[in-house]
């Protein structure tokens, strides 16, 4: 993508220089449509080259996770998923629904007993990363707007909503971890979170057909 880029703002820059070149043997009517076309062309080159610059910019300016980071993110998760799960257990009408807010409550408890069980082998002390992909404030939203809801389809339909936005964004997360060769003494325990988080997903999908959504 930045070879692309940065290849086409050249060749636009390239191309541009030769229509400059040109208008010196044009009559005047033949420059200013040449001056124009020029003109465009070392706009387009100007932008192309600043997209490429600030696509540097930003893989220079990101960084990995450290796996502190990691399992601080997850029990975060883990957190948040039992805290919205026993507010679903009280509001939600379907019965799958419910069971599905009951699993979550058991699962992410589970999960975080083994996430924090590994970083004490670790020795690992968890920390929520500042740049934790809005985690925490989705949370909070939206327990906020789910305590708004009524009991009925409407809350249960913004529960599953709910679970599958979250359990997305923290699979990304994870998966990418995963790809990056972490070492293996985190691996396992990631890979865990991943089956869970993974299968969690596919049950809120699933109940969301339920709903016609």
């Amino acid at each position: 993508m930045l070879t692309r880029r940065t290849n086409g703002g050249l060749t636009q820059v390239a191309l541009a220089a030769a229509l400059v070149t040109l208008l010196g043997g044009c009559k005047r009517g033949d420059r200013e449509r040449a001056a124009a076309e020029a003109d465009t062309a070392l706009t387009r080159a100007g932008k192309a080259v600043g997209s490429a610059a600030d696509t540097v910019a930003g893989r220079v300016a990101g960084r990995e996770y450290t796996n502190a980071e990691l399992v601080g993110l997850v029990n975060a998760f883990n957190d948040a998923e039992v805290e919205i799960g026993q507010m679903a257990q009280t509001k939600a009408t379907d019965a799958q629904v419910r069971q599905f807010a009951q699993r979550i409550v058991g699962e992410h408890r589970a999960l975080k007993t083994e996430v924090t069980s590994a970083a004490q082998r670790l020795s690992l002390t968890p920390v929520v990363p500042e740049d934790d992909e809005d985690l925490r404030e989705d949370h909070q939203k939206g327990m906020q707007d789910l305590n708004g809801k009524a009991k009925g389809k409407e809350f249960d339909e913004a529960f599953l909503e709910h679970e599958i936005k979250m359990h997305k964004k923290v699979l990304d997360e994870v998966e990418d971890a995963l790809g990056r060769n972490r070492n293996p003494e985190i691996r396992p325990v990631l890979e865990q979170a991943r089956t869970g988080i993974r299968a969690h997903l596919t049950t809120a999908e699933e109940l969301e057909k339920k709903f016609g959504v």
